[in-house]
């Protein structure tokens, strides 16, 4: 959706208000094989993937981590909206269900969250949850938060999720019921993310368009408070002596986060000791990372993917047999090991499987996606044959990515080459961030373009936070104004279908045909990727770090 500040482009996930549904956001291992735990700095160089780290063994003093995408714009959970905001929020407010390591959900400042029938949410509330000033979390507080998402002026980066929404009221001491114009069965899933927040009404209200910024911060009941933010430099977030739930107290006294974007220093760092650890560990200095003895780097399942997405509904990329004959012209297997160092896999389409992983109906929504048709490997034969029957009138293309963003420029210059084997030109074009965002909402600067490269995530668990955006008339993510009659009945009755099972197949049938068109050009899924120094560790290694209250389980390692 909106740019992040990583990529400029890679919150293609977020502030989606589509027809009806909420929008935003696997596979053969590239030399891994699946399960198992951490990286083991395995002489083959093969890669395990795992859920999270070893549980702590006790508290430490201090951690000191690095956001490897920049200081983040504000801690206003209803402004928080990429790596480096969702990387320090989460910890500090907290969301009415918990994001799971495996993506699955839990209760959290919710004991429930129930879909009643297709238009109705009852939210249980948890009694004797306290803010850090000790006053007592109500429904009040939480009607409050909610609602504020669906204030114009806020313009809240969680606005999409609550599109279908008609009411959101008290009703009783300690439950809240939310009420919908149409039905939309995502909803639940993503209040264990950034949209279920909630945050003091009394404290927020009073700070008015200060809260979140360095001078005012925030009022939240999760494991951790803000300490100080020290504009350019650090923010240091303190533990939360009163934490309502005793057995997920954080473990560091003291967690400081630290601005470090340059790859180079930023291995340093973390070799040096400086700095104890990240997510998203730069791919340039993968190597030495995995073999020092200073911590270990782990892989964990994603959602993150890479992808090519058409910029308009003119030109050649619009037509989609162009688009089929670059995804198969790009070799995907070449791509993972090659721009991702092997640590990701080719994906077939933009929802990754994680986000169904722990949905009742997996095995019909891993059917379906075995079911399409796997592009990892390049046939440039059947590519030609697809651009000769296109015979597009123009056969030279512009691609547009983030200036400074390696992976992407690679990416690029991987579509440039399998391009040039199809007689098409494909040119690239550098842009500066503010520039690069202004792509995911602007059609006319998006005129002179025919190709994006991005990189996007899904921050909570659900097939339909992403899809919508993509093949609903109106979606954000919909420049080549795709219309499918099918496809649009068949999202809309996923959507509105309260039995799992029936969800599914809705949203199976649905994907079966608009998988083909290449909306996006997906090239793979990468993995998540945590060092750790061998001091720390209790960390998740998945990317549900992105939803939860992660640095509450970081603490002492075993000796």
């Amino acid at each position: 959706m909106n740019p992040t500040r990583r990529t400029s482009g890679a919150r293609l996930r977020r502030l989606l208000p589509v027809v009806t549904s909420t929008l935003v956001a696997s596979l053969v291992l590239v030399g891994c094989n699946g399960g198992g735990s951490s990286d083991d700095k395995a002489a083959d160089g093969k890669i395990t993937l795992t859920e999270t780290t070893p549980a702590a063994v006790g508290d430490v003093d201090s951690v000191t981590w690095a956001l490897p995408y920049g200081e983040p714009r504000s801690l206003d959970p209803a402004k928080t909206g990429d790596y480096s905001a969702n990387s320090i929020v989460t910890n500090l407010c907290e969301s009415l269900l918990l994001l799971q390591p495996d993506f699955s959900t839990a209760p959290g400042l919710a004991t429930a969250v129930t879909q009643k029938d297709p238009t109705t949410v009852v939210i249980s509330l948890r009694d004797g949850v306290t803010f850090w000033d000790g006053s007592e979390m109500t429904a009040e507080d939480v009607v409050y938060s909610l609602k504020r998402n669906m204030d114009p002026k806020l313009a809240s980066y969680a606005a999409h999720v609550f599109f279908n929404v008609a009411s959101i009221d008290k009703t009783g001491p300690l439950e809240v019921t939310v009420r919908f114009r149409v039905p939309d069965v995502q909803f639940v899933n993503s209040m264990a993310g950034v949209p279920g927040m909630i945050v003091d009404q009394a404290f927020a209200t009073k700070a008015g368009p200060k809260f979140g910024t360095p001078s005012t911060g925030v009022q939240c009941t999760g494991p951790f408070t803000v300490g100080s933010w020290k504009s350019g430099q650090n923010i240091t977030l303190k533990r939360n002596p009163t934490y309502w739930d005793a057995a997920r107290k954080a473990k560091a006294a003291t967690f400081e986060f630290v601005f470090l974007s340059d790859d180079s220093t930023l291995t340093s760092a973390l070799l040096s000791g400086e700095v104890d650890g990240i997510y998203g560990v730069p791919l340039g200095g993968l190597a030495a990372l995995r073999r020092s003895d200073v911590g270990t780097v782990y892989f964990g399942e994603s959602t993150e993917t890479y992808s090519l997405g058409p910029a308009s509904d003119s030109g050649p990329a619009a037509d989609p047999r162009i688009r089929q004959a670059l995804d198969l012209a790009i070799d995907k297997n070449s791509f993972a090991s090659s721009v991702l160092k092997g640590t990701g896999r080719p994906l077939k389409t933009f929802t990754p499987p994680l986000v169904w992983s722990g949905s009742p109906a997996k095995e019909v929504y891993d059917a379906g996606y075995d079911a399409l048709l796997d592009t990892s490997k390049a046939d440039l034969e059947a590519a030609k044959k697809l651009v000769a029957e296109a015979a597009p009138s123009r056969k030279s293309l512009t691609l547009a990515v983030p200036a400074g963003n390696q992976s992407l420029l690679q990416t690029a210059t991987l579509a440039q080459a399998a391009a040039e084997k199809l007689g098409l030109t494909l040119t690239i074009k550098q842009l500066q961030p503010t520039q690069f965002g202004t792509l995911f909402y602007d059609p006319a600067a998006r005129a002179q373009f025919d190709l994006v490269a991005t990189t996007g995530y899904i921050e909570v668990p659900g097939a339909l936070y992403y899809a919508p955006g993509f093949v609903l008339e109106g979606g954000l993510f919909n420049w080549t104004n795709y219309s499918d009659p099918s496809v649009t009945k068949n999202i809309l009755t996923a959507t509105s279908a309260t039995d799992p099972t029936a969800s599914a197949n809705a949203f199976v049938a649905a994907q079966k045909v608009y998988a083909p068109a290449k909306l996006q050009i997906t090239l793979a899924e990468s993995y998540n990727r945590l060092f750790l120094n061998k001091r720390l560790t209790g960390a998740p290694a998945s990317f549900s770090y992105i939803s939860s209250p992660w640095a509450a389980q970081v603490g002492k390692a075993k000796s």
